[in-house]
């Protein structure tokens, strides 16, 4: 049983930050990637059909432990460059909003994703979520 505390709607703060996760775009990842999704083959960087990975990764990390039955409710980004492989990744994950809309409670948060040699923010997002109750 983990030490930490649920994610609940109530938990949640706008503007809290609740971590930050660690990826390095791996070839070998890359290329199972491409072995199933062969047109998504530009060279020298991860393939856009991955950086939903790298988003839902960091969010599913840092805000757990979650009460069963959330419903993933859409995500956005903003992609200022794509990742290179070989390149190693943090994404900081922040409560951006919480709202009750007809009595379900939505959260939105806000990564952005940093390389971690040079700070340079690589793409940005925000996901939305139907917090189980």
């Amino acid at each position: 049983m983990s030490d930490k505390p649920l994610f609940t709607y109530n938990y949640y703060e706008p503007g809290k930050v609740y971590g930050v996760t660690e990826f390095t775009v791996d070839e070998t990842v890359v290329a199972k990637w491409r072995s199933v999704y062969p047109g998504d083959n530009d060279p020298g960087v991860m393939p856009a059909g991955m950086l939903a990975m790298i988003i839902v990764g960091a969010v599913l990390t840092c805000n757990a432990p979650r009460p069963p039955g959330g419903v993933h409710g859409g995500q956005s980004f903003d992609v200022r460059r794509m990742p290179r492989i070989g390149e190693t990744l943090l994404t900081e994950v922040k409560c951006l909003d919480k709202e009750i809309k007809k009595e379900r409670k939505w959260v939105r948060a806000l990564t952005t994703t940093r390389s971690k040699d040079t700070g340079e923010i690589v793409l940005t997002g925000i996901m939305t979520t139907l917090v189980a109750q």
